[in-house]
């Protein structure tokens, strides 16, 4: 099954990486070709288009384009048959993909960047013209590259806040706890991989066991512990509030640039 991928940017060179190691045939192109090259020499198989049209006849076409550039691409994908498109270009909604690509077998990605070590969480919205078979195939191909859920368009501007923008408030928390830990003590290198170990433990401790996040962390919590002592701590500095706040800043400036690209 042959995969292209239009753009070779972090997430379109992320993405080819991780289904070049799959059953899958990939191929990429950029207009910077060196940039696609540079990605192909990364690991075999992986083939480098000449042109946009040598993509015709693929059984999906990803397009790893930025939002702002794909106005001055449509003319040119129009023109390209392929079993389905899909696109990661966010703020682009897919009535306004469906417009201009002259389809509704359009699927959207919204990735993270964490794509690059397979550790993506994607959200997939699928258009009225996509059949079962072709939302397996996008499903599979998410998965390729992380964990993928699919939702309502309408919710990609929340999942926006909890993780494609998310993912960054998380790197934030790891560097300011290892701060503490830094002041603490533990330099810095130490403390941040400390950090992020324990982070990975409370996710797969969370995922095993299929708790709730507060039934787990008041287990944690002994009585006039140190573990409630820190807890009171960032609940004294708005820790919950912020992090709230952070979702709903990310998600409606998400609404704001898909309102943009109508």
């Amino acid at each position: 099954m042959r995969i292209s991928i239009i753009g070779s940017g972090n997430m379109g060179s992320a993405i080819a990486l991780a289904l070049s190691d799959s059953d899958y045939d990939v191929a990429l192109y950029d207009k910077a070709r060196e940039k696609a090259e540079e990605t192909a020499a990364q690991k075999e198989g992986i083939k480098v288009l000449d042109s946009i049209e040598e993509a015709a006849g693929s059984d999906a076409i990803i397009l790893a384009i930025k939002p702002q550039v794909m106005p001055s691409m449509y003319i040119a994908l129009r023109e390209i048959e392929t079993g389905l498109w899909i696109s990661i270009a966010a703020g682009v909604p897919l009535s306004v993909l469906e417009d201009h690509l002259g389809t509704d077998n359009i699927v959207r990605f919204m990735p993270n960047i964490a794509a690059r070590a397979k550790r993506s969480v994607t959200a997939i919205a699928a258009g009225d013209g996509v059949g079962a078979e072709n939302r397996s195939l996008a499903f599979s191909i998410a998965s390729s590259f992380g964990a993928a859920y699919f939702l309502n368009e309408e919710l990609f501007p929340a999942f926006i806040g909890l993780s494609g923008s998310g993912i960054a408030y998380m790197l934030e928390m790891m560097h300011h706890m290892a701060l503490g830990g830094v002041k603490a003590g533990i330099p810095y290198p130490e403390a941040l991989s400390i950090v992020r170990d324990t982070m990975m433990s409370a996710a797969e401790l969370q995922k095993e066991s299929g708790r709730g996040a507060v039934e787990l962390e008041t287990m944690v919590c002994s009585a006039a512990g140190t573990t409630i002592e820190g807890v009171k701590a960032l609940s004294d500095n708005g820790f919950g509030s912020a992090l709230m706040e952070a979702v709903l800043a990310a998600s409606e400036k998400s609404i704001e640039l898909e309102a943009k690209a109508h």
